[in-house]
């Protein structure tokens, strides 16, 4: 098992997660957001592709990122709050973890941005989640990353953007 722990601070409503030959075709200064990323069947194909990975936070924040290799958790034991079930292709040896805004206007990666270091493949991510102990979401709030390296990229089913909000939010 290994794990890792990011800080990220974000501005938008939520975070993305991807290897860089998924994004390495968005032009530095390009708002790949609002023309490939804002409407919900542009996400979700996006999702189901395990290239661009975006989960909604509902609130900017700050967020406190646990990442697991090769440990499948235990989510009843584990009781969070949300919980989600999502897939990566990686390449390059290397996954990023960035603001959803920075589509808005596409910056190539820097050393302050968030690198995890994993192998090639075919990934199975499960997402845990919980309101911080503030009550506030954003604040310090803990979101745990779990990737497991599968043959094939999961079969998922979502009918928007999976979010790490209760429906009713």
């Amino acid at each position: 098992m290994k794990k890792e722990q990011f800080q990220i601070s974000i501005s938008g409503l939520g975070i993305i997660f991807y290897s860089p030959q998924s994004v390495k075709h968005i032009e530095e200064g390009e708002n790949y957001l609002e023309e490939h990323y804002y409407d919900p069947k542009d996400v979700i194909k996006h999702i189901y592709e395990g290239s661009i990975v975006g989960i909604a936070t509902g609130t900017p924040g700050d967020f406190n990122l646990n990442i697991y290799q090769n440990i499948q958790p235990d989510i009843e034991s584990l009781d969070p709050d949300y919980a989600l079930k999502l897939c990566l292709k990686v390449t390059d040896n290397s996954v990023y973890f960035r603001d959803l805004y920075v589509l808005l206007r596409w910056e190539k990666e820097s050393k302050a941005d968030i690198k995890l270091d994993i192998e090639n493949g075919n990934y199975e991510v499960i997402v845990c989640s919980w309101l911080p102990e503030s009550g506030i979401r954003g604040k310090n709030q803990q979101i745990d990353f779990y990737f497991n390296k599968t043959e094939n990229l999961p079969k998922l089913h979502y009918e928007g953007v999976p979010a790490l909000l209760s429906e009713s939010e």
